[in-house]
């Protein structure tokens, strides 16, 4: 065997240091320049995702109105916040032979289309005859539970009410401990419902005497108010009466889960703003604050937001989620003057769903103004989609 030449060994050799850190540094330009595309690839596959699930809802909602021959109230209850009537009242003179708890929404009422079909029967649906967390048996409790009826929910989610995109908060509303600390679930879609805010979607037709506490309303104000949107209280929306047209009206739009799951922005249990509804007022993803239900006291364990923003540790504008809680008109208007708009995590704008069940995304820099000084008012291009019979209706995007 012949001796390896002494020139053979000296191309043997490692990669120096310099050229290692170039490698390095390639490999790292490489990430850099592909990790926004995998990040956006997967927000695009998540905003699809939420598309579909309002997709879902669109159906849902068609095949309510093919079998009632309108769509389903947004609340099923004839009145705002009827906190006290409860089991065996279905007789009550005032309310009528089928009443509803205030947290009876259209939501709860299209979980079978969803494939949600034993949590809607956990429910107690279609009646929804299980006790409100205000009364049980008739008598204010302090507890505000009857955990036997309520414990089948307690902790459940339902994943297709969820967008993918809103990973803020949990699926599930953490009630607050006077509400027996349970655990409920969240959506990221809400209806469109009539006027600005809470009190202009009202006709106030008598106020029920204590203790059931109960401000009666009429389901949709008459003409020739404008501002009425598919959704409203008692009473579903025949598609005869969207007169703009279902495939250029808006049924229900994306909403924030809020910033931790005591935040009840998202949890569809109360028939307040943010709970159970929108309004149009502002359009998309708007800088200015949600009225909410205000809170009791600044920093209380409670679902709603202070009553002053600039101290308001929910009122996060960065997550695009500003709010202040509402004003309190009296003990029987808590939060009237509430108002939310539509929000999302998608990049420019929200996903909505029209009563013809197509959904379109909407951009956020689209037309938005309400101003009741003019005669007859100006409304945006926002507002046309988002109510019923406003006189001038707009194409869909």
């Amino acid at each position: 065997m012949h001796p390896r030449p002494a020139t053979a060994w000296r191309f043997r050799r490692g990669f120096t240091l310099v050229e290692m850190l170039v490698v390095i540094a390639i490999i790292a330009t490489l990430v850099a320049l592909l990790l926004p595309a995998v990040q956006s690839a997967r927000e695009a596959a998540r905003r699809t995702q939420c598309a579909n699930n309002l997709r879902q809802i669109g159906v849902a909602l068609g095949r309510h109105a093919s079998t009632a021959d309108s769509f389903p109230p947004g609340i099923a209850a004839q009145g705002w916040n009827p906190g006290a009537q409860v089991t065996g009242r279905g007789n009550d003179p005032v309310l009528g032979p089928l009443f509803f708890h205030e947290w009876t929404c259209f939501l709860h009422m299209i979980l079978p289309q969803l494939d949600e079909l034993r949590y809607y029967e956990n429910l107690r649906a279609p009646v929804f005859r299980l006790e409100h967390p205000r009364y049980v048996n008739g008598t204010f409790s302090p507890t505000r539970l009857d955990p036997g009826e309520w414990a089948p929910l307690n902790g459940a989610t339902i994943p297709p009410l969820l967008c993918p995109s809103d990973g803020q908060a949990g699926p599930l509303w953490q009630t607050p401990a006077g509400h027996g600390g349970l655990r409920l679930a969240k959506s990221n879609y809400l209806g469109m419902f009539s006027g600005t805010n809470i009190a202009e979607g009202l006709v106030r037709t008598g106020t029920v005497a204590s203790p059931r506490n109960c401000q009666e309303v009429h389901p949709l104000r008459p003409r020739p108010f404008d501002r009425r949107a598919v959704f409203g209280y008692g009473t579903g929306t025949r598609m005869q009466t969207i007169k703009d047209g279902a495939a250029n009206t808006i049924a229900v739009a994306e909403y924030l889960r809020g910033v931790a799951d005591r935040d009840g922005r998202g949890a569809f249990w109360y028939n307040d703003a943010g709970m159970q509804m929108l309004h149009a007022a502002q359009g998309p993803n708007a800088t200015a604050d949600d009225i909410l239900n205000r809170t009791r006291a600044a920093g209380a364990d409670d679902w709603g937001c202070w009553p002053v923003a600039n101290q308001n540790q929910r009122n996060r504008r960065a997550l695009n989620l500003p709010c202040r809680g509402g004003t309190i008109v009296s003990a029987s208007e808590f939060g009237i003057d509430d108002a939310a708009t539509t929000r999302s995590r998608h990049q420019g704008g929200v996903n909505v769903v029209f009563c013809d069940g197509h959904v379109a995304f909407v951009d956020e820099t689209i037309e938005s103004r309400v101003d009741l000084s003019t005669n007859p008012p100006t409304y945006g291009t926002w507002q046309r989609l988002a109510w019923i019979d406003d006189g001038r209706p707009v194409a869909a995007p």
